[in-house]
């Protein structure tokens, strides 16, 4: 009976150093610096590129509709409150525009690998784009190019 509950507690210490090797260790619940970095370069329903770095480190996609981080181990939905936006209107040689928007935000629901996780910290965005030139000095409204960054920068506890 003894060598058995030894074999047993041996399997059970070897199953823990393995998922610990195998990057368990840098669970969100160890916390540290989280930087999340949306790339979107279409408008409209397209899913932005996400990488996430530090605790939660992970490549998924931005799904607007709900505001949620989608990643291949989980979910993190997010809510965020505006500060300040500004505007630079476009330049009327080129057509090129700029806004940058700046808030706080709040992780305030997750799921899988990172279910129970809350945390928040500041974004920024930055937008660019193009407008379609229709003449000398004059801009139309199409966007024939689009980009925007946001970073949403925090500490989890």
């Amino acid at each position: 009976m003894g060598r058995t509950k030894l074999v047993s507690v041996t399997a059970v210490a070897m199953s823990a150093l393995i998922v610990l090797v195998g990057g368990f260790a840098s669970q969100p619940g160890h916390g540290g610096h989280e930087v999340i970095k949306i790339v979107g370069t279409t408008p409209g329903p397209r899913h932005a590129q996400v990488t996430a770095r530090g605790p939660v480190n992970a490549k998924g996609y931005f799904f607007r509709k709900k505001a949620s981080l989608i990643f291949p181990k989980g979910r993190l939905a997010v809510r965020r409150h505006l500060e300040s936006t500004s505007y630079t209107p476009p330049n009327l040689a080129t057509c090129w525009f700029k806004v940058r928007q700046s808030g706080t935000f709040r992780v305030f629901y997750s799921t899988g690998r990172y279910r129970g996780l809350r945390y928040g910290g500041q974004f920024w965005t930055n937008i660019s784009g193009r407008l379609n030139r229709t003449g000398h000095d004059q801009c139309g409204s199409k966007i024939v190019y689009y980009r925007t960054v946001t970073y949403e920068m925090g500490n989890i506890p």
